[in-house]
């Protein structure tokens, strides 16, 4: 061999021995391009450079401020040698769930500037619906906690809100990453909505970036918050004391501090704000609140989706215990079940209808406990059907009741379908009269021209009795005051809407018999009409009864 080629494998050998050796120089990669950058950070694609053990695109997360309270370049590169101490397994779960760092880069005078992550692979990007250029961009789990509307008309991948098969899949993933974390005693810290990708081809998927950040646990490391996420511990100063206090400087704003603006502070954080966080996660992307709400802490928001076992690690998770908070392992086993319920056919655990007793038009409300279903049809008697699309547990519907039976629920997913009965609903018919009173105009005796009443008496059917031909021929030409004895003979419109209002009243249903019906009904609804098959046994064989 001769010596130029043994300077080459020397170099070689050298070069691979500081790539394996977690320790490269910024000068040795090559071309880059900057394709994006974080709260402090700037993250250049790499173009050729790669490090030996990883198949795949690299990434270059170069920091911009090396004297920044949350930058520590030792325990960067403790969290690079992390990664290599682990087992393949636990390595393979690692480089497939998280960008965790590879290598920590060097510059010029020896400091470390950055560290070498993976790219994001094919499913984690998309093409952003205004941008002119074919540029893809990283694809966030905001796009889960905004509106699905929203993520349609930027372009991103739209997941249902009621797709929990999608939706936990990509938070299991996320729960599986952070119990390998902590098992290793490491703390991920800022945990958002921001710092997970997700992708979905035949299955959905999440990949974390932002490793960089995280710290080991017990050591007081400082580490970042994303506006919003915070754990309540994080604050060293709680915000409403702040404004209790009475002190002009914080009524003014000068030295207070606002909910977003402490959460971006940099604070030590633990296992147990990592929980906080995976929660926050967990109820903002399973439960989403819509354009302006995607701060929103209120755990009671998560009850229509998941059952009381969840609520209730829901509530734990955002309390101000932080022992009291469920692990990631908790919740991976949680959304593990609940991914398996919606891969089945559905099932209904409750159908109720109340009241079971109506009178006909009044509402009745109806409440299905289900779980897995899609779809849902309601079955009414004497309605059409009523289709929705579900995604929570528990379902209330209100509708009127015109008929007496039972109300048909069938649920329905891509893997079945089920059916179920409630409980009879009786309806009772409302009773009207046939004959309603009319009010009886009143005027005053001392007018003598009376209105025009033709219209009155259109409407109510009165009819002028016939006059003979010789009245009617004595009346022709005749003076106005020969009319007016004519009508008081036959009598005036009034006078015969009086004797009309008077055959009403006379046929008018007394309202206690109107009563009287509804009870009778009411009753006999409640009554056996045939005898049991025992009782009818009893009535043959019984010898009295049949002499």
């Amino acid at each position: 061999m001769s010596e130029k080629q043994d300077d080459e494998k020397q170099g070689e050998q050298q070069f691979v021995s500081r790539a394996a050796g977690i320790r490269v120089r910024e000068a040795d990669l090559g071309a880059r391009a900057l394709i994006g950058n974080g709260a402090a950070t700037d993250v250049h694609r790499l173009e050729t450079f790669t490090v030996p053990g990883h198949h795949g695109g690299l990434a270059f997360v170069r920091v911009r401020d090396g004297a920044a309270d949350h930058w520590d370049s030792a325990v960067l590169s403790r969290l690079v040698a992390l990664r290599w101490q682990l087992d393949a397994p636990a390595r393979t779960t690692l480089d497939g769930l998280a960008a965790w760092p590879l290598a920590v880069v060097e510059g010029d005078d020896g400091e470390i500037v950055g560290c070498l992550v993976p790219l994001a692979a094919h499913p984690f990007y998309y093409l952003p619906a205004e941008q002119k250029s074919q540029t893809k961009v990283p694809q966030q789990v905001k796009w889960l906690v905004i509106a699905p509307k929203r993520a349609r008309r930027a372009g991103a991948v739209t997941v249902g809100e009621r797709d929990l098969v999608a939706r936990g899949t990509v938070l299991a993933r996320v729960c599986l990453l952070l119990e390998l974390l902590h098992r290793q005693g490491v703390v991920y810290g800022d945990l958002s909505d921001r710092s997970v990708l997700f992708g979905q081809d035949d299955i959905a998927e999440a990949f974390v970036v932002g490793c960089e950040g995280a710290a080991f646990a017990g050591e007081q490391t400082p580490q970042r918050n994303s506006a919003g996420w915070a754990a309540p511990e994080s604050f060293e100063v709680p915000v409403e004391s702040s404004f209790e206090s009475g002190d002009a400087s914080s009524a003014a704003g000068g030295d207070a501090q606002t909910d977003a603006a402490a959460s971006r502070a940099p604070s030590v954080q633990t296992v147990a704000t990592d929980h906080y966080k995976l929660a926050l996660l967990i109820l903002r992307v399973l439960a989403p609140a819509g354009d302006g709400l995607e701060r929103s802490r209120d755990a009671d928001r998560i009850g229509s989706v998941l059952d009381e076992v969840g609520q209730r690690m829901m509530h734990d998770a955002l309390g101000d215990d932080p022992e009291a908070r469920p692990t990631a392992a908790e919740w991976y086993a949680y959304l593990r079940g609940m991914i398996v319920e919606n891969l089945e056919a559905p099932v209904i655990r409750r159908l109720e209808v109340t009241p079971a007793l109506v009178a006909e038009g009044d509402e009745v409300r109806l409440e299905v406990e289900l779980t897995g279903a899609r779809r849902l049809t309601i079955e009414m008697p004497g309605r059409a059907d009523i289709t929705r699309d579900v995604g929570s547990r528990v379902v209330l519907e209100r509708f009127t009741a015109r008929q007496t039976g039972r109300v048909g629920v069938r649920a329905s997913n891509e893997h079945g379908e089920v059916v179920a009965l409630s409980n009879p609903v009786r309806v009772l018919p409302v009773p009207a009269p046939a004959q309603l009173p009319v009010v009886t105009p009143q005027v005053p005796e001392g007018l003598r021209v009376l209105p025009d009443l033709a219209s009155l008496e259109a409407a109510l059917g009165i009819s002028t009795p016939p006059r003979s031909g010789a009245a009617e021929g004595a009346s022709t030409g005749a003076a106005a005051g020969d009319d007016a004895a004519s009508d008081s003979a036959f009598g005036s419109p009034f006078d015969r809407v009086a004797a009309l209002r008077d055959r009403l009243d006379a046929d008018a249903l007394p309202l206690h018999d109107v009563l009287r019906i509804g009870v009778e009904a009411e009753r006999v609804s409640r009554e056996q009409i045939f005898p049991s098959f025992e009782e009818f046994l009893d009535g043959v064989t019984d010898p009295k009864r049949r002499r």
